[in-house]
């Protein structure tokens, strides 16, 4: 997230709109946005409608490392104006982060295909 955050006006310049969406209560992500002084918006997705739509729900087939399931796996995915998945980066490992440049690189394709 932080990476994000720093790189917040690149992503602007670019059109995009940044969203983090998890599992964890409203509260729980304002805490975390005031903390690491986000400025885009956290949503919460307490019914795990998005993350089982979009597949990144660890599930009880399926678990986390350390057991868990119900929550959603670290992922970045960049939509289209039509809402189109134009790209997606997933990991199991959530101590892992995406490459911001990469994302940024995702963004500007979508913007220039759209142009």
């Amino acid at each position: 997230m932080r990476a994000f955050r720093e790189n917040y006006q690149k992503f602007a310049v670019l059109g995009a709109t940044l969203l983090g969406i998890g599992v964890e209560s409203p509260r729980a992500h304002a805490a975390y946005a005031q903390q690491l002084e986000l400025p885009f918006v956290l949503l919460s997705d307490l019914n795990r409608e998005v993350v089982r739509e979009y597949g990144i729900m660890y599930t009880r087939e399926q678990r986390h490392r350390e057991g868990f399931y119900g929550l959603s796996k670290r992922a970045v995915f960049v939509l289209d104006g039509g809402g189109n998945v134009r790209y997606a980066w997933i990991t199991d490992d959530s101590l892992v982060e995406p490459d911001v440049s990469e994302v940024l690189a995702a963004v500007s394709r979508v913007e220039s295909a759209n142009a």
